[in-house]
């Protein structure tokens, strides 16, 4: 486990969160401002930049589907996506968060709905369908594997675009209850906020705006809380990010990791516990299915044996 002092480290990437209402230039700025972009385009919004002079060449994927990002995002960390003249991505742009969140959304509905057609048959009514905890788990899964990988994406820059909604609260007015706009938030899933480093309210004002509406260390000394730009601060943010990223595990393979390791912890406990009470394969075999383990091949002892010999005293 490499421990580094602080004043050593010589690279730090940038997580960047951009939502407003349309025309408030969240594909624009991405496009404009930062380098070598791989833009994910859930939208279809970024055809409307290529002819502008001011925005670079970029690459574009096409897609709203969270399983192909997860795909494109694996073979960027692998250094396979390039620019024609050999560049690699500097850059990943998530253009349209909303669009993605909408279709898990979906994706938990239809789950819903066919898990009630299976078990109600003609019975089955549609408008009378619930989402269940387990389905709002199967519509996440993919956006919180999407989430891990960009934590350690092998580039300086990721940014994500989000749609905005109104925010509404039930108020009395005249003995009625009555729905009463108090604001607008991002139209995202839950906590997307808290995986990025800084966010940028947009507006589509004349002139146009943007404004800091979260900000985390160092960049709050640049970016204060709150400050109302007039022209999107790039120069600052590009100079933020430093040195060469390289992708590390994200959370996924790290759970994958430490289920090996504690299937290893568990072999070593099983076969000192047996050696023990002078237990022998088939002794620890009926043992564990006598308290309702069903799992356990006594065929393998000796290779159980031979694989965590050398960590039993």
């Amino acid at each position: 486990m490499p421990i580094r002092l602080s004043s050593e480290i010589q690279s730090r990437g940038l997580k960047v969160l951009l939502w407003g209402p349309t025309a408030s230039r969240k594909t624009e700025t991405i496009l404009r401002y930062f380098p070598h972009v791989l833009l994910i385009d859930c939208e279809g919004n970024s055809d409307q930049c290529i002819d502008m002079p001011e925005v670079p060449p970029f690459l574009q994927l096409k897609t709203k589907d969270v399983y192909e990002i997860n795909e494109i995002l694996d073979q960027v960390a692998a250094g396979e996506v390039l620019f024609p003249d050999g560049s690699p991505v500097e850059t990943i742009g998530i253009d349209g968060f909303s669009v993605l969140w909408s279709v898990r959304q979906e994706v938990g509905s239809l789950t819903a709905e066919r898990r009630a057609q299976r078990e109600r048959g003609r019975n089955y009514d549609p408008d009378k369908v619930h989402m269940t905890q387990y389905d709002w788990v199967v519509a996440k899964r993919p956006l919180k594997r999407l989430y891990a990988r960009l934590n350690n994406p092998g580039v300086k820059y990721v940014v994500l675009t989000a749609r905005e909604k109104d925010l509404w609260e039930e108020v009395t007015q005249g003995g009625k209850k009555e729905l009463k706009k108090t604001g607008v938030t991002m139209d995202a899933m839950r906590g997307i906020d808290y995986e990025v480093n800084i966010a940028f309210q947009m507006f589509n004002d004349i002139p146009w705006k943007c404004q800091t509406v979260k900000v985390q260390g160092a960049l709050g000394t640049m970016f204060p809380l709150q400050s109302v730009y007039s022209e999107f601060p790039h120069e600052q943010l590009l100079e933020y990010a430093t040195g060469n990223i390289e992708a590390t595990q994200d959370e996924i393979d790290v759970a994958e990791s430490n289920v090996e390791t504690e299937e290893v912890h568990t072999q070593v406990e099983l076969i000192a516990i047996g050696r023990q009470h002078g237990l022998d394969a088939r002794g620890v075999a009926d043992a564990l299915k006598s308290a309702g383990f069903e799992s356990f091949d006594a065929g393998k002892w000796d290779e159980m044996v031979a694989a965590v010999t050398p960590e039993i005293t």
